[in-house]
């Protein structure tokens, strides 16, 4: 039988004994693979320093990392029907452990580069299949909650990213930012190797949509490229190539996908309305959240002309603040089963991303604390419940295809969230007559522009909770 099957899990099995311990081992792959990208953020002025080479070629041990991995989560969680989610898993932080030693050890850029590519990879293959695995170890009644730790588990390595990233590099140096990973990752494996044994029914035979990949890969790279040069607004040329490819990638996706016999992705899917609006939920709120998280700290420092170490420290209200309600949503869920609960918690979203316009506007610091408190909150409270819709949408064989698909379309969305706001403020801007570095613009362009934007992201999420509403009716 093709797909992925598990058997029950009751009382007496030893999985459920060890329930706990799994989902331990699953939560601290998934922190490290995402903590990655906020640690080496911080340190890529560094980094850029001792390789002596610029910024363009620089850039790329970060966004190479966010293309690979977001392009390979579909296809990787295809293969994993063959492999086993479980040992998918332990491949991929395998990979992830020891690309992370030979970056910390890369003599050039290249290398680097190179490295950081692959340990991408094996990021993909760990958070790919680490929701699916969430989801079929927990019992139903518990599965709310489950997501909704998740949900903590990104928010914490959001909130520690740029405070550990920082640290290590000032007091170790950079190379350190990759070894801390060594030590973490061999533990992992141990343990992995021990208790990660969850009865799983493969296919008998590896088949995989080479050509289908391809064109997804391709457009996820020309879409992403795409985002990041709309926001740049210098290279038309450039531009309309990275849309036209991305057009034409997807173009031919589609229609590989639709006509060949065992696709890479099932297309039928997207036909499961439950599966489908909750995708499209998630989607309008992770713009709506990358573009106020882009864009607030320019309104901070340029309009209410605070230090990079105070907006900072602002911003750490959102995480703190997810910390708690994840898991505090994910159980009033598994509680309650209230069908609106995710349309009720994008909704504090929006009415926090309101409240941020106005307060923006006025320059009401008491207001923009509490908007930001709201933000998380109502952030928090979203992910144990649609998460939970998303995965509980599609039969269990489908748990894999549940979980790419969701984080795919979750960074492409916060890409074209980031790369929307900076279209529209630089236009506003323009507008107003004024073409020069965003922080100079002054307060009252910069409070007008980026309040206006804010308020955008308010309808955004009012959008999201009506699609939310729709699935359940």
């Amino acid at each position: 039988m093709e797909g992925t099957t598990h058997k029950k899990i009751n009382l007496e099995d030893k999985t459920y004994k060890t329930k706990h311990v799994i989902l331990a081992i699953i939560f601290v792959g998934i922190f490290m693979s995402s903590l990655d990208a906020y640690m080496v953020s911080i340190a890529l002025p560094n980094i850029t320093t001792y390789f002596n080479v610029n910024l363009h070629q620089s850039q790329w041990v970060i966004t190479g990392y966010l293309l690979v991995m977001t392009a390979l989560f579909i296809p990787l969680g295809k293969a994993s029907e063959y492999t086993g989610k479980t040992r998918m898993f332990i491949a991929g932080f395998t990979l992830f452990t020891i690309s992370s030693l030979a970056c910390g050890i890369a003599t050039n850029m290249d290398q680097l580069i190179l490295f950081r590519l692959l340990q991408a990879a094996g990021a993909s293959m760990v958070i790919g299949v680490g929701g699916a695995i969430i989801f079929l170890v927990a019992l139903p009644e518990e599965r709310g909650r489950a997501m909704g730790y998740l949900g903590a588990v990104t928010s914490i390595g959001a909130l520690l990213g740029p405070v550990i990233g920082g640290s290590i590099t000032q007091f170790l140096g950079w190379q350190y930012l990759f070894f801390i990973n060594v030590p973490i990752g061999i533990l992992l494996f141990i343990f992995a190797l021990k208790y990660l044994k969850i009865p799983e029914k493969t296919s008998e035979s590896f088949e995989m949509d080479w050509l289908g990949a391809l064109t997804l890969i391709v457009f996820v790279a020309s879409l992403l490229m795409f985002c990041s040069e709309l926001a740049d607004g210098n290279h038309l040329t450039t531009l309309l190539v990275y849309g036209f490819i991305s057009i034409l990638s997807l173009a031919a996706f589609i229609v590989r996908e639709s006509r060949y016999e065992k696709p890479l992705l099932d297309l039928s899917v997207f036909k499961n309305k439950l599966f489908t609006l909750a995708i499209v939920s998630m989607m309008l709120f992770n713009m709506a959240i990358a573009a106020a998280n882009f864009i607030g700290p320019f309104y901070l420092q340029g309009a209410m002309n605070y230090k990079p170490a105070q907006v900072g420290l602002l911003f750490l209200m959102v995480p703190l603040l997810m910390v708690g309600a994840s898991p505090l949503g994910g159980w009033i869920y598994d509680k309650h089963h209230q069908k609106y609960a995710a349309a009720s918690a994008v909704l504090i979203g929006a009415f926090a991303f309101f409240l941020m316009a106005y307060a923006f506007f006025k320059m009401n610091l008491v207001l923009i604390v509490l908007s930001f408190a709201l933000w998380g909150v109502g952030r928090g409270l979203y992910n144990g419940p649609n998460g939970t819709e998303t995965m509980s949408s599609l039969p269990p064989q489908k748990s894999a295809t549940a979980s790419t698909v969701m984080f795919t379309t979750g960074s492409l969305a916060m890409a074209i969230g980031i790369s929307l706001a900076t279209v529209f403020l630089t236009f506003q801007l323009s507008t107003m007559g004024y073409n020069g570095a965003v922080l100079a613009a002054g307060h009252t362009l910069l409070s007008n522009s980026i309040s206006t934007i804010i308020m955008a992201a308010g309808f955004a999420c009012v959008l999201s909770a009506l699609v939310a509403v729709l699935r359940n009716r």
